[in-house]
């Protein structure tokens, strides 16, 4: 039974009819619940049983496939494709529960849930899927560690989130770039600890980031949607021997005019991401569960499961929330 599902920018891509998509589906791949019906094996399976709360990763796998034996991301056996995700499939599949918009979810023998605390408001629970893809990209693929100077670029809630996780991690200096309607986002990141917020309208970033920082950051992870500028300020700014992690998505058939020696004189790493690691939403909870960061107000919007076309279009306008989610009941 659903309490909550967070709203990303991928759910405004769904919305708008975007490309490689099959219609019809089920939105909402950030389902947060509670197990009101489970039978033995998957109780023992999950360490978890009825009644409590669970937090659902968006992905089915087979875990048989020589791409799950190997522990990587992107299942491929036939049956578990692009559209065996939760959020983005038919519910003309049976049994037709497979998204988080909506009072209830179906847990396939193939899902990955986790437990978290009743204790945690909705709200902060709903954050789960954006601070695991915090967690991912600064400590998982990031590798983030304690003195590491780090420039986030894009305020937006994983953003954010990647900032929280770089803190946790003990890292600094860190900076996080924005734009001028993006002054809510940059004050939160103040509080949750950033060393220097850049409104970036103007352009130069790769100059303001060093500046502000004291030197070129060591990890830079661009979360900016949309925009291929991005990539090439990370690759000007990012240190010697440095880590860009590209987490932000440009849209189908983007590209971005790669300065290819400045990589390789700089012996610069770039990762690309997908999805998140079981563990890093594990860490997520934790985090979330620590209650060190004002997680509550991070959470800062909710709709009613009536007003989902109002809560997807929230995240249209010139100042989206710092983050929305759907509630059942609210």
């Amino acid at each position: 039974e659903l309490e909550a599902c967070g709203i990303c920018g991928t759910d405004v891509e769904v919305f708008e009819g975007g490309p490689n998509r099959s219609y019809p589906i089920v939105p909402g791949h950030e389902p947060l619940g509670r197990i009101i019906r489970i039978g033995d094996g998957a109780s023992a399976k999950w360490a978890v049983k009825e009644g409590d709360r669970v937090a659902v990763h968006s992905t089915l796998t087979c875990g048989r496939c020589r791409t799950c034996r190997a522990g990587l991301r992107g299942c491929t056996a036939p049956e578990f494709s692009d559209s065996a995700i939760y959020g983005f499939r038919s519910p003309d599949v049976s049994p037709g529960l497979w998204g988080g918009f909506a009072t209830h979810l179906y847990l396939a023998p193939e899902a990955m849930v986790l437990p978290v605390s009743l204790d945690l408001s909705v709200g902060a629970a709903s954050l789960f899927n954006v601070m695991s893809n915090g967690v991912d990209w600064a400590i998982e693929l990031g590798g983030v560690r304690a003195g590491m100077s780090v420039a986030i670029l894009g305020p937006g809630p994983r953003g954010l989130a990647t900032l929280i996780a770089c803190k946790a991690a003990g890292a600094g200096p860190i900076a996080v770039t924005g734009l001028t309607r993006d002054g809510e986002r940059l004050a939160m990141a103040r509080e949750l600890g950033a060393d220097a917020t850049l409104d970036v309208s103007g352009g130069n970033v790769a100059g303001a980031v060093v500046d502000a920082l004291g030197r070129a950051p060591q990890l830079v992870i661009d979360t900016t949607p949309g925009s291929v500028d991005s990539v090439v300020d990370a690759i000007a700014m990012v240190a010697q021997k440095g880590m860009i992690v590209l987490a932000g998505l440009k849209g189908p058939g983007r590209t971005a005019p790669v300065p290819v020696d400045q990589i390789a004189a700089k012996q610069v790493t770039i990762r690309g991401v997908v999805s998140r690691a079981l563990s890093s939403m594990q860490y997520a909870i934790e985090l979330i569960e620590s209650q060190r960061w004002p997680f509550d107000r991070l959470a800062s919007d909710a709709f009613g499961l009536a007003d989902a076309e109002q809560a997807v279009r929230s995240l249209m306008g010139d100042h989206p929330p710092l983050h929305a989610r759907i509630e059942i009941g609210a």
